[in-house]
């Protein structure tokens, strides 16, 4: 009923919009920043004159941070300058919830708008109600929580991104039971489906711009775009990613955007592997050392750098043993953002991880949080599971540790999707996965395929040695076309402007974010960046 109610007010918002007789209100800095934004980015911008519609742009992010906005704007405009295709903007919701948006893609000479809550606005009250009954059909099927990630769509997988909206939603670190609240999350699934099942049928488009490929409100979008041949962009803020064809064996995920990626440039007799492989050194030496400008990179490498004697002191360890680190992650930040994982979201692969650590007494664990745990209020817990575990054998991580310490102290690694997986098996320490990361498959890390093997794993890892020579020169390969696939320098979208956007480490303030993005855009162009340079490969 509150759903209902809510959903109501908006429609009503909307028509006094529409009429102009409300409109929401924003802070008179914020609509000056943004001003400003608009006068030093136009002039980058001539007017095109595109007849055909070809290019679609996710702008749902848009209002939440300009740098989303951004990044799709400077991508439409590159595919448009090599094809001549007309772009728009699909909004999921109403016009008064983007008015300012608007303007700021206009800068960018788009002009042209979808708002799917009004723009289809009576089909979408049987596609609400429809979306609603099917969902009590859908529950009925389910036995557990891990039948979620059985649901399809039209034979289309889509149970990996309801499995994480239950997460955001319920703000949970894993799924207990199949409740009302997993069933309001099948019907919001259902009725994004339905939605962009009728944009793409409506109209006809060559490429799609987004800014994510996880969670239902941004991953079904992919997911049909692609069901009708529709090539996808993924932009998110340092990574980008295209996606031409769709399977369940074959599906849109962040992890396995990248790894497509790795996988061409292997395929491509022509690259100079030994020369990237130099460069690789040089950019792990640059991010162990953390002089590169991403938020979680620079979280993770700040802090004391342990040897393993000061580690061992400061954790009261007096034995002579290995040391591992398991590496944790968020446990609400979408888990399934690869093809497969071993669990059913990374609070069970932990609980299950430190189990069996407590069993296998001939090594000592160390358990290291996520460094921006923080951000999503998750602070604390897992200590508290180490410390309800009360092992002797399994140590909470020196709250101080630089990441630069596993150089040293780390014998070998665990995680699921952790991007240290790859920068460590470069120095030669073994890495055991709990799911397929973008780095997985290519002979350098150790790969489960069951939960009962990775088990045995882990209760063996006393045993494994360090890599070879062979493995590791694969492994700085991998780290070298990721590296320089990845737009970790861009001089307009910097972490500073990103931080601003997050809140991370300092107050959200997207007056100031704008404020930056156009100090910026006053010294470097965009059609300069990777990203242009990307979007344009991408049209063949």
């Amino acid at each position: 009923m509150k759903s209902i109610l809510i959903r109501a007010l908006s429609y009503i918002k909307e028509v006094a919009y529409v009429l102009g007789l409300w409109s929401p209100t924003h802070s008179k800095e914020l609509l000056d920043s943004i001003s400003n934004f608009i006068t030093v980015n136009k002039p980058y911008w001539p007017e095109c004159s595109c007849s055909k519609k070809g290019v679609l742009v996710e702008g749902h992010l848009s209002a939440y941070g300009p740098n989303y906005l951004v990044r799709t704007a400077i991508a439409a405009r590159a595919i448009q300058e090599k094809t001549g295709l007309d772009i728009e903007v699909v909004f999921n919701g109403f016009s008064h919830q983007w008015d300012y948006s608007k303007n700021v893609y206009q800068s960018f000479g788009i002009h042209k708008w979808i708002y799917l809550s009004s723009h289809y606005i009576l089909v979408n009250f049987v596609l609400y109600f429809f979306s609603r009954v099917l969902a009590v059909w859908y529950k009925l099927s389910l036995k557990n929580p891990e039948d979620i990630l059985k649901i399809t769509f039209n034979s289309i997988k889509v149970g990996d991104l309801i499995y994480d909206d239950v997460l955001r939603e319920t703000k949970s670190n894993t799924i207990d039971c199949i409740d009302s609240k997993v069933t309001k999350c099948i019907s919001k699934s259902l009725y994004f489906y339905f939605q962009y099942k009728l944009l793409f049928y409506r109209r006809s488009y060559s490429y799609y711009i987004s800014t994510h490929t996880a969670y239902s409100e941004y991953g079904l979008l992919c997911r049909v775009a692609l069901m009708y041949d529709i090539k996808v962009i993924e932009t998110s803020d340092i990574q980008m990613s295209l996606y031409s064809e769709i399977s369940n064996n074959n599906l849109p995920t962040y992890h396995d955007g990248i790894k497509n990626s790795i996988l061409d440039v292997f395929d491509n007799s022509q690259v100079d592997l030994d020369r990237l492989c130099l460069e690789a050194k040089e950019s792990l030496h640059q991010r162990l050392d953390s002089k590169i400008s991403q938020i979680d990179a620079q979280k993770a490498y700040r802090g004391k750098v342990y040897t393993k004697k000061e580690l061992k002191h400061a954790l009261g360890i007096r034995n002579e043993k290995k040391i591992a680190f398991v590496l944790a992650h968020i446990f609400k930040d979408a888990p399934h953002l690869s093809s497969s994982m071993l669990h059913a979201d990374y609070y069970q692969w932990l609980f299950t991880t430190l189990e069996i650590c407590s069993r296998s007494t001939d090594l000592n664990w160390v358990v290291k949080p996520h460094p921006s745990s923080i951000l999503y209020d998750e602070c604390g817990l897992i200590e508290k599971m180490v410390d309800k575990l009360n092992s002797a054998n399994v140590f909470i991580c020196p709250d101080d540790l630089n990441t630069k310490s596993l150089s040293v102290c780390a014998d070998t690694l665990i995680t699921v999707h952790g991007t240290a997986g790859l920068e460590y098996s470069c120095l030669g320490i073994p890495v055991v996965l709990a799911g397929k990361p973008f780095y997985s498959e290519f002979g350098f890390t150790i790969e489960p395929d069951s939960k009962a093997n990775y088990e045995k794993a882990l209760l063996n890892l006393n045993n494994v040695t360090a890599l070879t020579d062979k493995q590791i020169n694969k492994a700085l390969e991998v780290y070298a076309i990721w590296n320089e696939q990845f737009d970790w320098h861009n001089p307009i979208i910097t972490s500073e402007v990103q931080a601003n956007v997050w809140g991370s480490d300092i107050p959200r303030d997207l007056e100031e974010a704008y404020r930056l993005l156009t100090e910026n855009l006053l010294v470097n162009d965009p059609r300069k960046l990777k990203l242009w340079l990307f979007a344009q490969d991408a049209v063949k």
